[in-house]
C-alpha cells in the first residue's frame, strides 16, 4: 500500500475521484499529501475543510501506522486500482480510495440481502431463506453485519456458500460486538471489509457511506423488511443511483416493518416472492436458474409453506386455509417437478 495515497484516504474526504484530481495537479500522491492547505484549495473540488483534514493526516504520521496494525492482524489494505479491488465496486461513481479486508475477495457475482435490525419472526425466515439460496446457486451474499436482517443473511449464506459483511466501523472495532464471531466466520468462507480506519468506531455518519458499498458490490439490492426510516432503504437508494437493480419483498400492510418496502414497491422497485423473482431480473444470474421450473399460483403457495423438515398435506392445507385435497394435488405437481420431497412424514423442500 502506498504511504502517500494511505494519508490521503485517511482524512477521511478523499475518494478516488478526488484522488485522481490531486494527481492531475500535484504530479503525484506524494507531493499531494505534503501539500500545505492553502495549494490544496487551488484542486477543484478543494475546501478549505478538506484541505485541513488532508494536512492534519499528513502530520499526524497515521498512514505507517495504519500499515502496521494492518501487517500485524493479517489485514490487507487495497488501493483503489490496484489488482484485488473489485471490480463491480469500481464502477461506481467515487468509490473508496482503499479498503480494509480480512479474508478473500474476488469477482464473483453478489447480490445484496439487506433489512431492518429490529426485525420480525417474518423477516428472518426471509432472510434466511433468500440468502441461503443465493449462496447455493454460487452468488456472493453482501450485508451490513449488522443485527436483523443482515445476521440472518450472513448465517444463512454461510450453510450454503460465501458472504461478504461490508463494516461501518474499522474491522479492530466489529459493531456489532456480538456478531464478532460471526465475522470471524465470515473472513474465514468470504470476506470482511471496510473503508475505515481499522481502529474506527460505528460511528453514525459510517453507516450511509457503508451501504454505498454494500450496494456498488452486487448487482442487485434485495431488501426484505424495513421501516420506513430504516437504514436499510438508505442502502435501496444508493442502488438505484448506482444503476443495481431493487426488490422488495412485501409483508402484512398491519406490520410497520414493511411499509418501507411497500413505499418503495410503489416507487418501481420489484415485488418478489421467491429467490427465482431476483436471478430471473439480471441476465447473468437467470442462467443459474435453467431449466426453470414453472410453478402454479397454488404450486408457488404452497411450495412457500415447504421447509427442511417435512410437514404433512393437512398441517400445510391449514396453515394456507385451503382444502386440503387441493393442497393435495398441488404437493403432487411439486414433487413431480423436482421442487418438493416427498417422505414418511410428509412433505419437505427440495434442494433443486
Amino acid at each position: 500500500m502506498n504511504e502517500a495515497l494511505l494519508t490521503l484516504h485517511l482524512s477521511g474526504m478523499v475518494g478516488a475521484a478526488l484522488y485522481r484530481r490531486l494527481v492531475r495537479h500535484f504530479g503525484s500522491a506524494e507531493t499531494a499529501a505534503r501539500a500545505p492547505a492553502r495549494e490544496l484549495q487551488r484542486v477543484p473540488g478543494v475546501g478549505p475543510v478538506t484541505a485541513q483534514a488532508i494536512a492534519d493526516a499528513s502530520r499526524s504520521g497515521e498512514a505507517p501506522r495504519e500499515i502496521d496494525r494492518a501487517a500485524k492482524d493479517g489485514v490487507r489494505l487495497i488501493a483503489y486500482g490496484e489488482p484485488g479491488y473489485p471490480a463491480a465496486l469500481s464502477s461506481i461513481f467515487d468509490p473508496p480510495l482503499a479498503l480494509a479486508v480480512r479474508g478473500t475477495l474476488d469477482d464473483s457475482l453478489a447480490l445484496a440481502v439487506v433489512g431492518s435490525r429490529e426485525c420480525t419472526a417474518y423477516g428472518r425466515r426471509q432472510a434466511d431463506r433468500f440468502g441461503q439460496e443465493f449462496a447455493r446457486l454460487g452468488v456472493t451474499v453482501v450485508s451490513g453485519l449488522a443485527r436483523g436482517i443482515d445476521t440472518a443473511a450472513h448465517q444463512a449464506a454461510l450453510r450454503a456458500g460465501r458472504t461478504i459483511a461490508v463494516l461501518g466501523s474499522g474491522l479492530q472495532r466489529v459493531y456489532p460486538p456480538e456478531n464478532r464471531r460471526l465475522a470471524e466466520e465470515i473472513a474465514a468462507r468470504g470476506a470482511v471489509l471496510s473503508e475505515f480506519p481499522l481502529t474506527a468506531g460505528p460511528e453514525p455518519t459510517n453507516f450511509p457511506r457503508r451501504n454505498r458499498i454494500i450496494s456498488g458490490l452486487s448487482l442487485g439490492v434485495l431488501v426484505v423488511e424495513a421501516g420506513d426510516t430504516s437504514g436499510a432503504l438508505l442502502t435501496a437508494d444508493w442502488a438505484m443511483e448506482q444503476s443495481r437493480e431493487v426488490f422488495c419483498l412485501p409483508g402484512s400492510v398491519e406490520s410497520p416493518m414493511s411499509r418501507g418496502c411497500h413505499e418503495f414497491i410503489r416507487q418501481g422497485a420489484k415485488l418478489v416472492e421467491c429467490p427465482a423473482d431476483v436471478l430471473e431480473e439480471i441476465p447473468v444470474l437467470a442462467a443459474l436458474l435453467e431449466p426453470r421450473v414453472r410453478l402454479s399460483p397454488l404450486e408457488r403457495a404452497v411450495a412457500g409453506k415447504l421447509g427442511a423438515h417435512a410437514r404433512s398435506p393437512e398441517a400445510i392445507a391449514a396453515s394456507l386455509r385451503l382444502p386440503e385435497s387441493a393442497v393435495e394435488t398441488a404437493l403432487a405437481g411439486l414433487a413431480s417437478k423436482g421442487a418438493a420431497l416427498a417422505t414418511e412424514g410428509g412433505y419437505a423442500r427440495s434442494a433443486l
